[in-house]
């Protein structure tokens, strides 16, 4: 029998897994012109916005008659509607029945906390890897994407609740800022089904402080190895009712900056990043909130190293004209999001409504073309929850749409638009999606859940230069879900269950005879376990699954000629992906604490004509993560104030790199250190030391069909070598 871990959220506590609008257990109730621009729209001067957010918080209070709620640690604490809190989160995990966790952001916070590697890297079933320490990360659950190492596609990504996914699937990573998250709920393929989430990978979904769960204000600082600082501030709070309607306001904003030189020459970033959400209670029965993001994303992109060229430096950029100029080989990114959720609770009946609207730009010279995009979505989502005694109901639509308009130039040296464009198109997709899940309580103990998912999908392109360029397609799957979740005990669960998966392809995948123009579905099955125990003065938690998903058409990029630029996506007839996703944590005498995760990945072709039963290149066979902290002194916050400890990350196999399996990566092992202390309930601090010994190792490679013609290219993305972060932490009422 094989069985899977999960670490706790906060303190000693297991990692459950929630999702959706469920209030609890599973069935209680309730230069180029162009350029220009792009260069100098600053939506955020660098470090006023975070500074001010922070330490505005008591004028604010003061002007519009708001009071922060004092922290208590009993039930009946006013929560959002709109919002589960940590904690009822952890509840609700008990309603899914597969592979699911709840992440602790302040449990990340005892170290550094900027991309996002450093908030999922110990989260179980997650492989991600940063690409050369900036925000762009290769990120993948299930195998989903996998051969993506650039960009991102195969999971619904949510800010809380409200997806930030282009309409086609793709989505940003540095629209996103953990640091202006309370956790993240990671939810593994059909898991996801209540964000109507069909994707192999699921969703993944950052949910943000309210004004009820988080009162006071937040000042962060993180300075460390090559040229990085962030600086991050937040407020929430709650205001008094009022006088005239009764009305209950609440509000949370947070800003960032973040800048870096990079490990690597040519690998600059620099983001600034403001969210926010304002919430109004109506009555007890129906709140709303309105969500706004904007996001300024500035980064160099150093590209791939030979194996010689990464032993002798890595820290070098790749060789050629185009990482020359410091306006070339670059990805910028302008995002801004408005959006809006509204729940109402009526009886047994809760109806949530949202909808959202998202715009991003895109300026990204590269080696072989300069790419423009001009990109809008539109969505949004109807729910409706019955609770009916032993059943809870749950019927929801979930349309999007989208249009990207945006241009292709030949290269230049200097990454600027010159002549005319080689490519003038408008993308459009959308998107219906409908579900119905019903959850039923067979007995105190045994709940069964079935769900169907209805998707349909088009993709469209209209190319003005390049016609042959355009296409019209339409996808469409229903996918049935059934599963199983058993209380062995009040702590202690075993769950299962069989579902369908559906992905239609993103833009620049569909399209011709040579590129992937089918959707990529399949079957996956999976069993695990989940809890807690106690054992004299051990805890232990843990969250265990094994799953295996049985695919056609999955989508696959991998260079044709080695070393490739753009690399082109096929559909593969067959493939199979199977694992263990494997997370615990353990507590000795409330002093020694430690937090594994262990992922097993075996991803095969199936019978294919030209590769067989080979491997799938692109990740490791085995990557484990760990920390154990030894904890002392006087207690802040529920445990000892000082921590301290080894950091592990260790991929003992070496990976495939090709279709062919003739050149493989080699593994690794990362040590790291970490100390810190919460000086009291206002003031901490942490260092954060990562690889030790300075190794040098490839985080991640390109993917090609074969380089045995070619073994010796310019495949590899090196790994940051030996570095030291330093963070100061401040609290205010």
């Amino acid at each position: 029998m094989i069985c899977f871990f999960l670490f706790s959220g906060e303190f000693r506590e297991p990692i459950y897994f929630c999702a959706g609008t469920c209030r609890g257990s599973a069935l209680r109730r309730p230069p180029s012109r162009q350029r220009l621009i792009m260069k100098n729209n600053y939506l955020l001067k660098p470090l006023t916005v975070s500074m001010a957010i922070a330490f505005s918080g008591a004028a604010f209070a003061q002007a519009t008659s708001i009071q922060s709620l004092e922290a208590v640690v009993v039930t009946g604490k006013p929560e959002s509607l709109t919002h589960n809190s940590i904690a009822s989160a952890k509840e609700s995990v008990k309603a899914i029945p597969g592979g699911a966790s709840i992440v602790d952001l302040n449990q990340v916070r005892e170290g550094r906390q900027s991309t996002w590697s450093d908030s999922l890297g110990l989260a179980p079933g997650v492989f991600i890897q940063d690409r050369f320490g900036s925000e762009e990360a290769r990120i993948s659950i299930r195998g989903s994407g996998l051969s993506r190492t650039y960009h991102s596609f195969g999971i619904k990504v949510l800010q809380d609740g409200v997806p930030i996914n282009y309409a086609d699937g793709f989505f940003d990573m540095q629209t996103v800022d953990p640091s202006a998250s309370r956790y993240v709920e990671v939810l593994r393929g059909a898991n996801a089904t209540t964000y109507g989430a069909s994707t192999l990978g699921g969703a993944i979904n950052f949910v943000a402080p309210t004004g009820y769960s988080n009162p006071g204000s937040v000042v962060r600082t993180e300075a460390g190895s090559f040229g990085y600082n962030k600086i991050f501030g937040s407020t929430a709070g709650v205001a008094k009712p009022d006088a005239s309607s009764g009305n209950v306001w609440d509000y949370y904003v947070a800003g960032s900056q973040t800048q870096q030189d990079g490990f690597r020459d040519h690998s600059d970033m620099e983001s600034q990043k403001i969210l926010g959400n304002f919430g109004v209670k109506v009555s007890q029965d129906m709140e709303s909130r309105f969500y706004v993001a904007a996001v300024r994303s500035r980064t160099q992109l150093p590209g791939y190293l030979t194996k010689a060229q990464l032993e002798d430096n890595p820290r070098a950029r790749q060789t050629g004209a185009a990482y020359i100029s410091d306006d070339n080989q670059r990805r910028d990114v302008d995002s801004q999001r408005i959006a809006n959720k509204t729940t109402i609770r009526d009886g047994d009946n809760l109806y949530e409504i949202a909808a959202y609207a998202l715009n991003s730009k895109l300026w990204h010279p590269i080696a072989f073309s300069v790419i423009q995009q001009d990109v809008d979505t539109q969505g949004g989502h109807l729910k409706w929850t019955r609770f009916m005694g032993a059943n809870q109901l749950t019927v929801a639509y979930l349309p999007s749409f989208g249009t990207t308009k945006g241009t292709s130039h030949a290269p230049n040296v200097n990454g600027l638009v010159v002549g005319s464009p080689t490519s003038d198109y408008s993308q459009k997709s959308v998107n219906h999606t409908f579900f119905v899940e019903n959850k039923y309580r067979i007995t105190d103990k045994t709940t069964l859940v079935g769900a169907l998912q209805y998707d349909k999908a088009n993709r469209q392109v209209s190319d003005v230069v390049s016609t042959a360029n355009n296409y019209n397609h339409d996808f469409s799957q229903w996918s049935p879900r059934l599963g199983f979740l058993h209380d062995v005990s009040s702590n202690q669960q075993i769950f299962g269950s069989v579902s369908r998966n559906f992905e239609a392809p993103i833009h620049g995948l569909a399209g011709s005879t040579t590129l992937a123009n089918k959707a990529q579905t399949g079957t996956t099955i999976e069993i695990g376990t989940r809890g807690s125990a106690v054992d004299g003065k051990n805890q232990y938690a843990w969250d265990a699954t094994i799953y295996r998903s049985n695919l056609k058409n999955e989508f696959l990029a991998a260079c044709a000629v080695p070393g490739c630029l753009n690399a082109p996506t096929v559909n593969v007839p067959k493939s199979m992906h199977q694992g263990v996703e494997l997370g615990l944590s353990h507590l000795y005498d409330r002093k020694i604490d430690s937090r594994m995760a262990l992922l097993y990945s075996d991803f095969k072709f199936v019978d294919d004509a030209a590769y067989g039963h080979n491997a799938l290149p692109g990740f490791p066979p085995i990557l484990l993560r760990a920390e154990v902290l030894y904890r002392f002194g006087t207690e802040v916050n529920g445990k000892p104030s000082f921590y301290a400890g080894p950091k592990l990350e260790w991929a003992p196999s070496k990976a495939p790199m090709d279709n062919a399996n003739s050149l493989y990566n080699d593994g690794y092992a990362l040590l790291g250190f970490k100390v810190g202390q919460a000086i009291d309930k206002k003031w901490s601090w942490f260092a954060d030391v990562r690889n030790l010994t300075d190794k040098k190792y490839s985080a991640t490679t390109n993917i090609a069909t074969s380089y045995a013609s070619n073994p010796n290219g310019a495949y590899y993305y090196p790994g940051v070598g030996q570095s030291v972060y330093l963070g100061v932490e401040a609290k205010f009422d």
